[in-house]
């Protein structure tokens, strides 16, 4: 485990500023991780599901040690706190893959490598880390339904931050500019990449993340509080990861860098860093592939019949009103995670399946219930794959196929 005590002020910043972000993140999305919510929980791996894990002691027991730790690194950073950080919000992303906030996924790794790597290394690697946020991100929105869909509501955001109207625009013209957002997030991650053009690319990152901070606010889309924090984050991490001074060498000489545990470390940030790739293959969950804002992702439609809505007192508010003659009706379960726990929901056909799973057994809806599957939107059309499951039978069936749990804690009391 490296020894930070002979970091440089920077590198101890840069622990607290993670630690102290963390804490606020956490503040913002509080109700995610306590257990009392009637959201449904559903754990990473399958056997996270058991009794035992999902007390509501565990919960609090793993965050308390999440906060506690972020408490004391940022008054005193150090590896070991960083570990103890790092293996209870483990814990608590494996009982809930809800958890898994892009956010969460990011103090996740930059955990990872504050326990166990030089200031040198971890410098190296977080670098590598923040560009292919960037540039997997901005990848994301080149995309159809990312041009008419949320890049709509981008641009009219900010157009109307400067007293314009973009809805007064000619149809094309918006769709093409709404490609300026990923454009622009694209350019500020490549000039991140060489030393030459940092000195741009710094202040660019800072105009990109408070534009998107202005944007999600309530001047714009007055979105939850965690992204705006989360992108405020990035305004103060940027210059202390960047800046010219801070020059990591190409070969460090610190003993603690070849360590199994910082080669170890070294391995997976790396990984992460280039598994994005296999997103779009459907390998890889949108949100660890740095999805932000892509509306492309996979996703779940729930339909409950009339005759069982009517029943259903407590899903009322989110249904959605019927639409002509149809004998369904349509659950709104991304307002449901916004309201219930104020954080979207993640955008994962699995685990979007595994609540509806939920809301099909705990209300008892039998062959009542018709789920539509949509696979990831065409890049280029906006196109998906669709599949109808009817029934909850039939839903149980095809969640087996999944590697990572489709099954929410409710079905294992």
């Amino acid at each position: 485990m490296a020894d930070h005590s002979d970091s440089s002020n920077s590198w101890l910043l840069l622990q607290r500023v993670w630690a102290l972000f963390g804490l606020a993140l956490f503040g913002a999305t509080y109700k995610l991780w306590f257990p009392e919510s009637t959201f449904p929980h559903v754990p990473l791996l399958r056997p996270f599901a058991a009794s035992i894990f999902q007390t509501d002691g565990v919960h609090y027991l793993t965050l308390g040690a999440i906060v506690l730790a972020l408490l004391w690194l940022l008054a005193k950073p150090n590896a070991t706190v960083w570990c103890l950080m790092f293996i209870s919000l483990t814990c608590s992303l494996l009982v809930n893959q809800h958890r898994l906030q892009p956010w969460a996924f990011h103090l996740l790794l930059g955990a990872m490598v504050f326990m166990a790597c030089s200031r040198k290394r971890g410098t190296k690697l977080l670098r590598i880390l923040t560009i292919s946020i960037y540039v997997f991100s901005a990848a994301g929105k080149f995309d159809y339904q990312f041009m008419y869909t949320v890049g709509q509501q981008f641009l009219q955001a900010a157009t109307s931050l400067i007293g314009m109207d973009s809805t007064q625009w000619d149809a094309g013209l918006t769709a093409k500019a709404t490609l300026i957002f990923p454009a622009f997030e694209l350019l500020v991650g490549v000039l991140l990449c060489n030393s030459k053009t940092r000195r741009v690319g710094i202040p660019a990152a800072i105009i990109l993340h408070t534009s998107i901070m202005l944007i999600l606010s309530p001047l714009g889309l007055n979105h939850k509080p965690g992204v705006v924090i989360w992108n405020c984050l990035f305004v103060i991490l940027i210059p202390l990861l960047f800046r010219a001074n801070q020059k990591p060498a190409r070969m460090s000489t610190d003993r603690s860098d070849r360590s199994v545990r910082s080669q170890i470390v070294a391995i997976l940030v790396l990984s992460t860093s280039v598994l994005p790739i296999t997103e779009p293959l459907g390998k890889y969950d949108h949100w660890l592939a740095w999805g932000l804002y892509s509306p492309r992702t996979s996703r779940v439609i729930v339909n409950i019949p009339l005759y069982n809505v009517r029943v259903i007192d407590e899903l009322e508010p989110y249904m959605i009103p019927q639409f002509g003659d149809s004998p369904f009706r349509t659950f709104d379960m991304r307002r449901w995670s916004l309201d219930e726990l104020n954080v979207p929901i993640y955008p994962q056909d699995r685990f979007q399946l595994a609540v509806a799973r939920h809301i099909a057994h705990k209300y008892q809806l039998g062959d009542g219930i018709e789920i539509h599957l949509l696979g990831i939107a065409d890049r280029f059309t906006g196109q998906r794959s669709s599949q109808v499951l009817r029934g909850v039978q039939e839903i149980d069936m095809y969640c087996r196929q999944y590697f990572f749990s489709a099954t929410p804690t409710y079905l294992n009391r």
